[in-house]
């Protein structure tokens, strides 16, 4: 069994192994794709931080609504309807 599980793993780095090279051989990132790629984070950044807001912003309005109306609608029970005693002609 220990056999095994030692060929598997062994296999499993044997697989890692040219992904780490391919890794290590690509180009290094220039001055203009660097400063492209922080200013596509960025508003990626904004945009969360908007839709976060947003969201929050609706679940208040939400809640301020629903306040609203519990303070000005206040719950009206109508009387009991009582009816006449005896058939109904």
């Amino acid at each position: 069994m220990r056999a095994l599980v030692a060929a598997l793993a062994g296999l499993t780095l044997l697989g890692a192994v040219p992904a780490v090279a391919q890794i290590q051989q690509l180009p290094a990132t220039s001055r203009a794709e660097a400063q492209t790629n922080a200013i596509a984070g960025s508003l990626q950044a904004q945009g969360q931080n908007r839709n976060a807001a947003q969201q929050n912003q609706f679940e208040i309005n939400s809640l301020r609504t629903q306040n609203d109306m519990r303070a000005t609608a206040p719950i009206v029970t109508a009387p009991p309807v009582v009816g006449p005693v005896g058939p109904i002609r």
